[in-house]
């Protein structure tokens, strides 16, 4: 039988005996935890790389030459919208150069197809010339009617390079000035006459070449020189005697008998009911145009060929 020496022995026996299993066990753990550790994979370096063929052009300053622009009555006046331009592709990478001048009440709009000589004209096929290897000046041109809008306007420039990338820009405002003009006819030739005879009605149509309404003055004189004080009375100087201007009388229709027409006077006299607007169809002539009828009688003792002047004058109506 044993002591309780002898179990106190054999206890201390298993508990040092446990302890080399948990210190064996611990070792073991510590050896798996070294043996399965990874270290350095997740620092190695990649590289990258991208090679960039094409960079967006840059259209850095949009301009109109000369502004102010003065229209020339009747006629059509070039009207400059430079675009300033940049690609590090080189400049002929542009391959589209798009311009819109257009009157800013009405506002920008892209499409072609809304051009219009009163407020909107389009470019959409501008030039470059190179400034450099990079850069290059674009100008617009647009040949702009007598009858566009006066008042404030602007240009807009658009550009695209060979990929499709595009910039746009608009230009400062700038004016386009009031103009005022007509267009009246060469001459009014009665023909041939004999004294006593009234002529037929003559018509002489006036337009208006400006961008604003009008109102038209008339007045006459003998002769076919400028104006002088001497012949005030005349309408016409002839090989024999002169023709007075109570002769030559005008209106605005042939349903008003002579006596009853406006006699021409030295005086610039506004002829009524005789306004007329701007120009508003780009193909045709419209209530931009009227017509004058004239006609004059040739009192006894007037012979041989007749030369005089009428003189036509236009402003502005005030509204």
């Amino acid at each position: 039988m044993k002591t309780s020496g002898n179990m106190i022995e054999d206890n201390r026996k298993i508990l040092i005996g446990m302890l080399c299993i948990l210190i064996l066990i611990g070792i073991v753990i510590g050896i798996t935890f070294e043996a399965f550790e990874v270290t350095g994979v997740n620092n190695d370096t990649v590289t990258t790389r991208v090679n960039i063929t094409n960079t967006e052009p840059n259209l850095y300053n949009v301009f109109v030459v000369s502004p102010p622009i003065d229209l020339v009555a009747g006629n059509t006046t070039i009207v400059n919208c430079t675009g300033e331009i940049e690609d590090i592709n080189g400049w002929s990478d542009i391959t589209k150069v798009n311009a819109t001048v257009y009157d800013i009440t009405q506002g920008h709009n892209p499409n072609p197809t809304t051009a219009d000589n009163n407020y909107r004209y389009f470019n959409t096929s501008c030039n470059c010339t190179s400034i450099s290897a990079n850069n290059a000046s674009c100008p617009c041109l647009f040949a702009v009617q007598y009858f566009a809008n006066n008042g404030t306007w602007q240009c807009n420039m658009t550009i695209a390079d060979s990929f499709g990338l595009s910039d746009s820009m608009n230009s400062s405002t700038f004016t386009i000035n009031t103009v005022i003009g007509i267009g009246v006819p060469n001459e009014v030739d009665y023909g041939d006459m004999s004294v006593t005879e009234t002529s037929a009605y003559i018509p002489g149509n006036i337009t208006n070449f400006g961008n604003v309404p009008i109102n038209i003055s008339v007045r006459g004189w003998g002769g076919t020189e400028s104006y002088s004080a001497a012949y005030n009375d005349t309408s016409m100087i002839c090989e024999t005697g002169n023709i007075s201007i109570y002769y030559e009388r005008y209106a605005i229709n042939t349903s008003i008998a002579y006596e009853n027409m406006t006699n021409l006077t030295n005086t610039s006299t506004g002829i009524p009911n005789f306004d007329l607007s701007i120009r508003t169809n780009d193909t045709n002539y419209g209530n931009d145009t009227n017509t004058t009828y004239w006609t004059i009688y040739i009192p006894a003792n007037i012979g041989g060929a007749c030369n005089g002047t009428l003189e036509f004058s236009a402003t502005e109506t005030i509204i």
